[in-house]
């Protein structure tokens, strides 16, 4: 099974930071037709996100999971889909107490990216990560997933020469990674 593991603020809605309630959610330009070519093409299509929000005390993981409800509905009315969430709700400055989850879940960690192959049958080396951060693509080329770099209000704040250095395109938008992914011979 291949997959388009992809990272959500930034990604797929503009990140205009802690974005967890419908009224804050925007989608990205061309994203609802990029998400439409993954699924008429079989991939499962799965977010991994970082939601530092939570151990922050901004929102609740409930109020993640009721925009992430909102979404596949969203979605649905135009037969859409995302097939599954994986959120890290944690952060490691901001955790007042022990964890009831995994800490190597939380970007750059392979945690979310492992339960998904598992739970999915998902072939890493037929699979695509794209998102807007270095921490998004670290786990990608650890598990020899293709990473694609977008775009977003942090790319002053990446390092550029790692990107080089791994071979790394940077796109305006999913819908562009898309574009270069169809020219691929199969």
């Amino acid at each position: 099974m291949k997959a388009f593991f992809l990272d959500r603020d930034g990604t797929i809605n503009i990140d205009t930071d802690f974005v967890h309630t419908v009224e804050e959610w925007q989608w990205c330009d061309q994203v609802l037709d990029a998400i439409k070519w993954m699924n008429d093409n079989q991939f499962k299509v799965i977010v991994v996100t970082n939601q530092s929000g939570v151990a922050r005390g901004h929102y609740t993981i409930e109020q993640v999971q009721k925009l992430h409800n909102w979404v596949d509905a969203e979605l649905a009315k135009l037969n859409l889909k995302i097939d599954d969430w994986y959120v890290a709700p944690h952060h490691p400055e901001f955790d007042a107490k022990p964890h009831d989850y995994s800490p190597e879940d939380r970007k750059p960690g392979t945690g979310m990216f492992l339960k998904a192959i598992e739970k999915h049958g998902i072939d890493p080396g037929q699979s695509y990560m794209a998102g807007d951060k270095i921490t998004d693509l670290k786990p990608a080329i650890e598990l020899g997933i293709k990473p694609y770099f977008i775009r977003s209000r942090h790319e002053p704040n990446q390092d550029k020469n790692w990107l080089k250095n791994h071979g790394i395109d940077t796109y305006d938008t999913l819908f562009d990674v898309i574009k270069v992914i169809k020219k691929k011979p199969s």
